[in-house]
């Protein structure tokens, strides 16, 4: 990927936190993004909808959780990778 407004976006701490509350659509689904783990260079969005079931510790179906999507929004070499061709946002693309 070489969009340089992109590149911009994954090397800036502030402006990768400003997505946290957005509304995504991943995939055909809406998602939320809900946190950016800077460590693992990851992105996290909850669905709405489409609840899972979370097992305890023994593996037992326990309570519903909303669908997580893990996504890597940077490679090791600090590009942006893939994953932003399939999210979109709701709310009007990235400024």
């Amino acid at each position: 990927m070489s969009d340089p407004a992109l590149q911009g976006l994954v090397e800036d701490r502030e402006a990768m936190c400003a997505l946290v509350g957005r509304r995504v659509r991943y995939l055909g689904e809406q998602y939320e993004i809900t946190d950016i783990v800077f460590v693992e260079d990851m992105m996290i969005l909850s669905a709405d909808s489409g609840t899972e079931m979370q097992e305890d510790s023994y593996g037992r179906a326990h309570r519903r959780v909303p669908k997580v999507q893990n996504l890597r929004f940077r490679d090791a070499h600090g590009q942006p990778t893939q994953a932003w061709e399939d999210v979109s946002f709701l709310d009007g693309p990235l400024a």
